[in-house]
């Protein structure tokens, strides 16, 4: 069974005389480059799961109410640049306390663990002319993010699934500031007309869920102007495999069977499902078999408009009176069973930064509506199967609705603070390394958690 996160290990792929640079910003240590800036940030992390779903729960109260969410953080990048060539890497240390899924017998999912993790390790090249196209080929490990409006809620195209179409607002460690992609791979981006228009392509490794190591290729482009801005893109889920058996896998758990046939009194008869359960006709003459893949189209389309310049200078904040959406198509090829209807692979998620008069750097509402029937991954996570895990009588779409609020102010120069609060797709780790398998909140109106950050920037 392929456990969650599974080769994690290769994020630690960086050259160990790069990490070295880290130790000191002294200047001799860079003769020769251009450029170079050592950034050092801290932040503290302190909120409550307030109510939330317990799935784990032996006693199915499914019950989880004010579980501690505390997180510490310190981060360490520097930053070299030589002419058209840059590189930049880092080091954090994540303090954590796991997640014990309500189960007091198990002590050591209770005691703090650290973490250690490469934020940043990637080299790039620029060229062209900004005034009219440029553009840039990176590669190593980076947060990439398509939409700048996505605080939290969307960015579909990598922060989700094919088959199944499970989605991610943050991956069970860093739960706040997450709306982006941890990506392992390479990137190379086009601008046009002074960067008003932006083509991005990307091949990205998949390192975290099975099959681990195969690529993606993706590609996205968007437009941005005065008033609007639009943009849409789609990945190839899988389509560059390591091993391709591991897509289709061959199991009865992961086979759909049509069997057409007669009864034992001769009527004609059609008896389908999942291989492992269903029965054949007491005559079979035909027999047609659907495997489950991981391989997948996923598309996406986004738009924004920005009225901000409707409002007085004097009170406006620059993201002020943004209003946005953004929908996405997570599996164009429809399969029986679990993936019959498109209207339920297709998270749309809409937002609006609310005008604070410049009490607040922003303010963002953001709202979600995905009616997928399913939401847990256990046959995913747990089993490495391209399959959900079917509902055991709770209500299927209690969950279709997800919302979320976060805040921004910049105190001064050191300090920053954030507030999120939210019931979106929220997962966390055990001390195992295990997420769990389905979001902890649930109940639009009912479970939900809030997170308080207070972030300094030392260097």
């Amino acid at each position: 069974m392929k456990r969650f996160f599974q080769y994690r290990a290769l994020r630690w792929l960086v050259p160990a005389a790069l990490m070295s640079m880290l130790a000191t910003g002294a200047s001799a240590q860079f003769e020769g480059i251009d450029k170079h800036k050592l950034t050092v940030k801290a932040y503290v992390d302190f909120g409550h799961l307030v109510n939330g779903y317990n799935a784990y729960d032996p006693d199915q109260k499914k019950d989880l109410a004010w579980l501690p969410l505390n997180r510490a953080n310190v981060i360490a990048i520097q930053d070299l640049a030589v002419g058209r060539f840059d590189v930049s890497v880092g080091l954090a240390g994540l303090i954590w306390w796991p997640y014990g899924q309500g189960k007091a017998a198990d002590l050591s999912e209770k005691v703090m663990q650290v973490k250690p993790m490469i934020p940043v390790a990637r080299a790039r090249w620029q060229f062209g002319d900004p005034a009219t196209t440029s553009g840039s080929v990176q590669v190593g490990t980076f947060n990439y993010k398509y939409n700048p409006d996505a605080k939290n809620l969307g960015e579909y195209l990598y922060r989700s699934g094919t088959y199944p179409g499970i989605l991610w607002s943050g991956e069970g460690w860093l739960l706040m500031n997450r709306a982006g992609n941890y990506s392992h791979g390479l990137l190379a981006t086009v601008s046009q007309m002074g960067g008003a228009l932006k083509h991005n392509f990307s091949m990205f490794m998949e390192t975290v869920y099975y099959p681990v190591g195969d690529f993606s290729p993706g590609y996205d482009v968007g437009y941005s102007s005065k008033w609007f801005d639009v943009g849409a893109g789609s990945v190839f889920n899988h389509y560059i495999p390591m091993r391709p058996s591991t897509l289709s896998p061959n199991v009865d758990l992961n086979t759909y069977v049509e069997y057409r046939g007669k009864t034992a009194g001769g009527a004609d008869t059609i008896a389908s499902g999942r291989l492992d359960q269903v029965t054949p006709p007491a005559t079979t003459l035909d027999t047609t078999l659907t495997r489950w893949t991981f391989k997948g189209i996923k598309v996406m389309a986004r738009g924004a408009l920005n009225l901000g310049h409707l409002l007085p200078e004097d009170i406006r904040g620059p993201e002020d009176l943004r209003i946005f959406a953004e929908v996405a198509l997570l599996g164009v090829k429809d399969y029986p069973l679990y993936y019959t209807k498109k209207s339920e692979r297709m998270p749309i998620m809409f937002g609006m930064n609310v005008p604070t008069a410049k009490l607040l750097d922003v303010l963002t509402l953001q709202g979600e509506l995905y009616k997928s029937p399913y939401n847990d991954g256990n046959k995913f996570i747990q089993q490495s199967l391209p399959t959900w895990e079917t509902s055991k009588g709770d209500s299927v779409h209690r969950d279709d609705f997800k919302w979320s609020i976060t805040a921004r102010k910049s105190v001064n120069k050191m300090v920053n603070v954030h507030l999120q609060a939210a019931c979106d797709h929220f997962r966390l780790t055990d001390g195992k390394f295990s997420a769990s398998n389905i979001p902890l909140t649930q109940s639009w109106n009912h479970d939900w958690y809030y997170l308080l950050r207070l972030e300094f920037n030392l260097r």
